[in-house]
Formats: structure tokens, C-alpha cells, sequence
């Protein structure tokens, strides 16, 4: 128990944080690549109105004072060949873009709803190139752009009208296609240094949040230790007190049991006798009880682990209720399919389901049903003991398996045993590795289930 709260401490911790890091990342992660993909659409749109170009800014003294645009005789591209590039005389426009105004600044200009400043255009690689409507080339602008050839920019185009694309991204550059002139240009923007400073981060990120999650794991692993502390310390009194006091018990309870036994050699048997020799019994298994619950609590195996015939080893222990069956009146079956093996200790395997087969004799409706079956499926090797009740909430209850609770407190006083022996099922199966479950299907049945 004390281990499965400290790893339960750390995976709470662990799924906490991590979540955590997660959305935060997420979100950091997810506005930064909206950032670089706005920017570059922004730059894209400009592009895209103006035939695959930056409109020229005035810049007085600081540019050139013509609008001169490179015709297909004296345009070059970077390695000195003639491109032939179809563009046309660009006005000049005296007050930034499209008529827009420079801010106070002086710095940036509106075109339409896009801001750039005055280096937009020259740290902006981009390029781009006209098919036919058909898809044959046409022309070409390479100037402002270094990192591809003309063959690759004229491969890139004719791959996109191919597949009847318009716009996206390709080889981490943003494209669109616009029409010039009755020809499709299809416009390229590089996009490189943005998406690869985006994928830096994110790789960082991802650093980031591994290191912090080793981190964090250390430090839970460190500190469950020291805010468990009064935990571990109050259930190892515990465990102590329930050994200690169950050693205690035994010698008065064996005293009480010796008396009551020379007091029947002289006087005889009564039911007043054979009543506190009962109850001794029951103190014994109770005391028992609670200290295989107390072991097995710390993930200590009792017993020797074997292979079994867990066929014949449940069927012979269902057999056994039989006359008790007779004699409460109630209808019983058994359904235990041949030749089913487990690993596991057969002591404790006959506690667990004969606390399952007396826990369904003790709550079940007069006249009513006990089911008792073990069969192999899909979902594994399954132990069933089902019973019939007056009535009980439709769903799971796993709340039966809680030490002291009892299906029917008003029975208490017929049943009798100590609302634990569930609990001891419970530890028995799951040492086992085993699942156990409660349910019921239709409020007038319960059904116990062990899945192997």
C-alpha cells in the first residue's frame, strides 16, 4: 500500500505537469507558427497584387529617383544569364504604397491591410514564373533570389500546375497562383529562415519540456518521500498494532476456548457454551483475516506460486456448497470448463472463491439463486459468481470490496461474519494479478467477476 501511494503521488505529479507544459507550449508553439505564417501571407498578398513584385517606395535621397524596371534585354539573374521577364513601366508613387502615407515614423507603409517598412522588399527573397494556360513557360524572375536555379524554379511551377494547385506551401516556399495577362504566374516566397527559426524553437521546446519532466520526476520521487513521511509512519503503527494485537489475542482466546471445554467435561454442552466457543472462532478468523490483509497490502506474496488446475481446483471447492444449498433452499449451478490452468497459490485461491461463494449464500433472496461459472474468453481466464437479491442499484460497486461494508446492513445480524471477507478476496485476486469487479445488470441480481 505505502508503494502504490508514492507511485500514485508521482503519476498524479507527473500528468499534472506534463499537462502543464503541454497547453503552455502548445499555445507558444501554436502563436509562433500563426505569426510566421501571417507574416508571410501578408507578404504574399502584397506580392500577389502587384504581378509578383514589391511596389516601388519614395524614398528621396535614399533610392534611387527613377522607376525604371529591368526590360527582358538588360534583367540578369545572379549568375549573369538573361532572364526574360515581362513587366511593365511601375508609377512612382510619391506617398508609400497605393497612395497610402508614410506614419510618423517614416518607417512603414500601409498596403491595404498589410504593414511593411522600407527594407520589406530587399530582405524578402521571393521570385516567380509565368506558364501558358496550357502550362507551357513563359517567363521567368529570379532576381531576388539566390537559393534556386531557373530550371528548379521552372519545375516547381510546372509540378503545381500539374496537380491544379493554387496556393500553399512547397518546399518551404509560399505559393499563389495569379493570372497575368491571360497566363498563369505562379509567385514564390522563401520562407526558409522563418520556418526554420519556428522549428528550431519547437525543437527546444520539446527539450525543454523532457528536461523539465525528468526534473520533475526526480524532485516527486525525492520529496514523496519526505511529505509521505507521516504516512508511511502512521500505517507501518498500524500494521503493527493489527500483528502485534492479533499475537495478543491468541493466548486469550485459546484461554477462553480451553475453559469453555473443561466446563463442558463437567457440566456438559449448552448452547450458551457452544456460543462462546462460536464467537472465539470468529475473533480467531477475524484476527487472521486482518493480517493477510496487512501483508498483502505491502505487495507480499503469501503462499507458494504454482502451476494449477484451476478447473478442478475451483469445481471441488464449488461442490462443497452444495448441501449448504439444500439446506438454504437455493437454486445452484456450476459451469467450470475443463482443462484451465493458473499460477498461483491453490491455499489462497480456495479463500478467495469461497469467500465469493459464502458472501453470494449469505445475501441472496430466499429461494433464490447462486451461479457459480469459470470459463476462457477473449478478455482471459474468468471466475463468475453471480446471485439473486431483492433489489440493489443498477451499475458497479466496487464499494463492497471496502473493509466493514456489508451488501445489507439489515442482514447483519443474520449473516454475521465482519464486512471484510470481500476485501480479503479482493487482495487474494489482485495478488494474482487479477482483476475483480462488482456489478449489477438488472437491480435484481449481482455478479462478482474475476478476470486471470
Amino acid at each position: 500500500m505505502v508503494k502504490t501511494l508514492r507511485r500514485k503521488f508521482i503519476a498524479i505529479t507527473m500528468i499534472s505537469v506534463t499537462a502543464v507544459f503541454l497547453i503552455i507550449m502548445g499555445i507558444i508553439n501554436l502563436v509562433n507558427y500563426s505569426n510566421v505564417y501571417s507574416n508571410a501571407n501578408e507578404k504574399m498578398d502584397i506580392l500577389a497584387s502587384n504581378n509578383g513584385e514589391f511596389p516601388k517606395l519614395d524614398q528621396g535621397s535614399n533610392m534611387p529617383g527613377t522607376n525604371e524596371i529591368n526590360t527582358p534585354e538588360n534583367t540578369t539573374n545572379v549568375s549573369g544569364e538573361k532572364q526574360n521577364i515581362q513587366m511593365e513601366q511601375m508609377p512612382n508613387y510619391q506617398s508609400g504604397f497605393m497612395g497610402q502615407k508614410r506614419d510618423k515614423k517614416g518607417t512603414f507603409y500601409n498596403f491595404g491591410n498589410n504593414a511593411i517598412n522600407e527594407e520589406t522588399p530587399f530582405e524578402t527573397r521571393y521570385f516567380n514564373v509565368t506558364l501558358s494556360d496550357s502550362g507551357d513557360y513563359i517567363s521567368s524572375n529570379l532576381l531576388n533570389v539566390a537559393a534556386i536555379s531557373k530550371d528548379s524554379a521552372i519545375s516547381y511551377a510546372k509540378e503545381l500546375y500539374d496537380k491544379g494547385s493554387v496556393k500553399g506551401i512547397y518546399d518551404d516556399y509560399m505559393y499563389r497562383q495569379i493570372d497575368v495577362d491571360g497566363n498563369k504566374m505562379y509567385v514564390f516566397l522563401d520562407c526558409k529562415r522563418d520556418i526554420s527559426s519556428f522549428r528550431t524553437f519547437l525543437i527546444i521546446s520539446i527539450i525543454v519540456t523532457v528536461a523539465g519532466e525528468i526534473l520533475v520526476f526526480i524532485l516527486s520521487a525525492i520529496l514523496s518521500r519526505i511529505f509521505l513521511k507521516p504516512v508511511f509512519e502512521s500505517y507501518d503503527k498500524q500494521k503493527r498494532f493489527i500483528t502485534d494485537a492479533s499475537h495478543e489475542l491468541k493466548t486469550p482466546v485459546a484461554i477462553i476456548k480451553a475453559n469453555v471445554e473443561i466446563i463442558e467435561m463437567e457440566n456438559g454442552e449448552s448452547e450458551w457454551t457452544q456460543s462462546i466457543v462460536k464467537q472465539a472462532d470468529r475473533l480467531t478468523n477475524l484476527t487472521e483475516k486482518m493480517v493477510m490483509l496487512s501483508r498483502m497490502d505491502e505487495g507480499t506474496r503469501t503462499g507458494e506460486f504454482v502451476d494449477l488446475n484451476a478447473s478442478e481446483l475451483f469445481e471441488e471447492v464449488a461442490e462443497s456448497y452444495e448441501p449448504i444449498a439444500i439446506k438454504m433452499n437455493k437454486t445452484y449451478s456450476i459451469d467450470v470448463e475443463k482443462g484451465i490452468s493458473l499460477k498461483g497459490d491453490s491455499d489462497n485461491l480456495i479463500e478467495m472463491i469461497s469467500l465469493l461463494i459464502d458472501n453470494a449464500f449469505k445475501y441472496s433472496n430466499d429461494g433464490g439463486n447462486v451461479d457459480v461459472t469459470f470459463k476462457k474468453n477473449s478478455k482471459g481466464k474468468v471466475l463468475t459468481i453471480s446471485n439473486s437479491v431483492d433489489e440493489i442499484e443498477e451499475g458497479r460497486h466496487d464499494e463492497l470490496f471496502e473493509r466493514f461494508v456489508r451488501m445489507d446492513e439489515s442482514r447483519n445480524s443474520k449473516t454475521g461474519g465482519f464486512g471484510i471477507g470481500l476485501s480479503v478476496a479482493q487482495a487474494i485476486a489482485e495478488s494474482h494479478k487479477a482483476k475483480i469487479s462488482a456489478r449489477s445488470y438488472d437491480t435484481q441480481s449481482i455478479e462478482f467477476k474475476v478476470v486471470f
